[in-house]
């Protein structure tokens, strides 16, 4: 538009020139008359495009922010929606887990026997499931997500100090990692590799920073109950919406798991 506008007034202002180039060229009038005239039609091509151009830039702004502002506003009533819901439905299984894990044990004072053993698995693991994503969800930024430069090595060796003490061997290699991203969403995620890390293996945790990467591996137990994969998935997720890989691999009696920064 402001183009359009500039253009528009550049070729009127080209017709008054030849126009009044015309006119004097017949009257024979001094060049300094056709001089002033000139000049007049210059300031005043200058005056129109400086107040229609004002006009456009601050009309844009004002809209643009408006615009803005209605959609933040109905960003952050979804926002307030999403965590009242999953803090909610957390709740129900919370109490529902609770109820099942009384009943279980009531059910263990009379009999016992291989069901009642996989039952029991099935509750731990859904419970533990369910600490996994309040965890994950408490640690979240809803409200902002803003960059910020970080020593993963750092990070790594805070959490580490969730799981002491603990009867897993753990093998540190460790070099400085600096990354620029989101530090609460790399928490989340780090923490749930570790957990998973240290829950399935049978005594040895691998942690080694290699380059840009980050490597977790751990040896996997003979007798294992496979889970959901929820941690996973959060990892995953997490991932995609901070930009960088998560590479996966079972090689061997070890699970690996590669965050490339």
């Amino acid at each position: 538009m402001i183009n359009f506008i500039n253009l528009y007034y550049i070729n009127d202002l080209i017709e008054k020139y030849q126009q009044l180039q015309d006119i004097l060229k017949q009257q024979s009038q001094l060049p300094a008359i056709f001089q002033d005239n000139l000049n007049s039609y210059k300031n005043e091509y200058s005056k129109m495009v400086i107040l229609w151009e004002t006009f456009l830039v601050f009309g844009s702004i004002i809209s643009i922010y408006y615009l803005t502002s209605i959609y933040l506003k109905k960003e952050e009533r979804y926002k307030q929606f999403l965590q009242l819901m999953i803090l909610s439905i957390s709740h129900k299984l919370g109490n529902k887990i609770s109820s099942l894990n009384i009943n279980l044990e009531l059910i263990k004072s009379i009999c016992n026997n291989q069901a009642v053993n996989r039952l029991e698995k099935s509750l731990t693991s859904l419970n533990e499931d369910l600490k996994t994503l309040l965890n994950t969800f408490k640690k979240l930024q809803f409200e902002r997500r803003e960059e910020e430069k970080f020593g993963v090595d750092e990070l790594v060796l805070k959490l580490l100090e969730e799981f002491k003490p603990s009867e897993k061997k753990v093998f540190l290699k460790l070099k400085p990692l600096k990354s620029f991203k989101n530090r609460s969403d790399i928490e989340a995620i780090i923490q749930i590799i570790l957990e998973n890390a240290f829950k399935y293996s049978e005594n040895k945790v691998y942690i080694k920073i290699y380059k840009s990467n980050l490597i977790i591996k751990n040896d996997i137990k003979n007798e294992i109950e496979s889970g959901s994969g929820l941690g996973l998935l959060i990892v995953e997720e997490l991932s995609k919406l901070n930009n960088f890989k998560v590479i996966k691999r079972v090689k061997g009696k070890y699970f690996t798991v590669c965050l490339a920064f």
